[in-house]
């Protein structure tokens, strides 16, 4: 009888057989290994990094921080009984590539490379990739992974949809969801990725179950804190308060991002749109807006799980459009603003009311997603596994579309003007 491949195998039996180790994986899941130590750096800033690792055994470890050869940070951890830990290095200095190891019990795993921002006021150029929707089944396998990497940004910012959770078996309880997590981190292709750029990440929906918003959140209480508790123990928020995970950062004089939390204050998508319907919440979305206008920063990316139109269902900010609509006048006036997006599967460029531009990424690997309605607003679309590459500098961003393959089947050069929202523009229709 032939040996069955791993691509033979079916969600469950191959979760099942991942979570016993590659290699009983390979030999039809006869014989458990031990986990093994992953890491993430995560949230770099121009003075600071966190260190999240999964799946050591319980005990010290340290976390060895290297700039060149220079050891620059030394702190230990307490790897706990679930096999976690996490540490935030501070004191480093900006723009820097750093090289961070990991030692337990005399084993060293790593190094995990990753680069501080550059300080706010450096103005060379930067360059940062985007993408979203995970998914390490071997059924979505390609080397586009490879190519982000191979094209050396010195951030990646993740949109959601890393891990699936709520597919073949569902996860439901604290330890279901670390092993999902677990998994799909210490996948190839995610390895690969965590051990050369640091990241940045916001959830979307499928890290708790589809489509979630609060409603659903207090339906199904447990679950979802023990999502939320999971998701902070691998994708930790230096110096979060009360569970604040939307966060701003500068990457140097040119560029800051605004990564927006699109499911924990969202009212019943199914709820009436109106003034009283809000996917931000009224505080985030104050934050977004004041922040945006007081930025100093050449481009503005907002980067916003869900696109903003032109997608499928009730779960964007079509069903939001009065909120969207507030928003988008606010920033009417302000130079160099871009919407960055996920959640539809497919790459796409849009214009919006006022001008305002919106690129939408993903899926890094999961399955293609139907195209959306045909309108005016709709300049692009590629259906086809995806990441933006984007090159920030003083008077120019360019968007690169990054294929499976390598090809950047997408480019386009945007200045401060051709991304300031202006009032003479009508409004999209929704």
């Amino acid at each position: 009888m032939r040996r069955r491949s791993i691509a033979d195998l079916t969600r469950r039996e191959w979760l099942r057989c991942l979570g016993a180790g590659a290699t009983s994986a390979f030999l039809g899941c006869d014989e458990p290994s031990p986990s093994e130590l992953v890491a993430a750096v995560l949230d770099p800033s121009d003075s600071a990094l966190t260190v999240a690792l999964s799946g050591g055994r319980p005990g010290p470890a340290a976390v060895e921080v290297w700039a060149g050869d220079e050891l620059v940070a030394l702190p230990l951890v307490e790897i706990d009984a679930a096999g976690l830990a996490a540490v935030d290095v501070t004191g480093l200095a900006p723009d820097r590539e750093h090289a961070i190891e990991i030692v337990v019990r005399g084993v060293r795993s790593g190094p995990y490379r990753a680069r501080t921002a550059p300080h706010p006021d450096d103005p060379r150029p930067v360059r940062i990739a985007v993408s979203a929707d995970y998914d390490p089944h071997p059924s979505f396998a390609t080397e586009l992974v490879d190519h982000v990497v191979a094209a050396e940004p010195e951030l990646f910012v993740s949109l959601g949809d890393f891990p699936y959770t709520d597919n073949g078996p569902v996860a439901k309880t604290v330890s279901e969801y670390r092993a999902r997590h677990h998994l799909t981190r210490s996948a190839p292709a995610a390895r690969r990725l965590f051990e050369n750029v640091g990241v940045r990440a916001i959830y979307d929906d499928h890290e708790f179950r589809n489509d979630w918003d609060a409603m659903r959140a207090a339906a199904e209480a447990d679950r979802y804190a023990a999502a939320m508790q999971v998701w902070d123990e691998f994708f930790p928020v230096r110096d979060a308060i009360g569970a604040i995970r939307y966060r701003s950062w500068r990457w140097g004089a040119h560029l800051e991002c605004f990564l927006l939390d699109v499911r924990r204050f969202r009212h019943a998508n199914a709820d009436p749109d109106g003034p009283a319907k809000s996917m931000l919440g009224d505080v985030q979305r104050a934050w977004l807006v004041d922040g945006v206008r007081r930025s100093t920063a050449t481009f503005k990316l907002v980067l916003t799980p869900v696109p903003l139109d032109f997608g499928i269902g009730d779960d964007h900010w079509a069903a939001f459009a009065t909120e969207r609509d507030l928003v988008l006048e606010a920033l009417v006036g302000i130079p160099g603003v871009l919407f960055v997006s996920a959640d539809q599967h497919y790459f796409a460029a849009y214009r919006h009311a006022y001008g305002v531009r919106e690129l939408q990424v993903g899926p890094l690997a999961r399955g293609i997603g139907p195209p959306g309605p045909v309108t005016s607003g709709v300049l692009f679309r590629h259906h086809d596994y995806n990441a933006a590459v984007l090159d920030v500098s003083a008077d120019r961003l360019v968007i690169s579309g990054v294929g499976p393959d390598g090809a950047r089947f997408y480019e386009e050069t945007l200045t401060p003007d051709e991304l300031t929202p202006r009032a003479t523009h009508a409004p999209s229709p929704t």
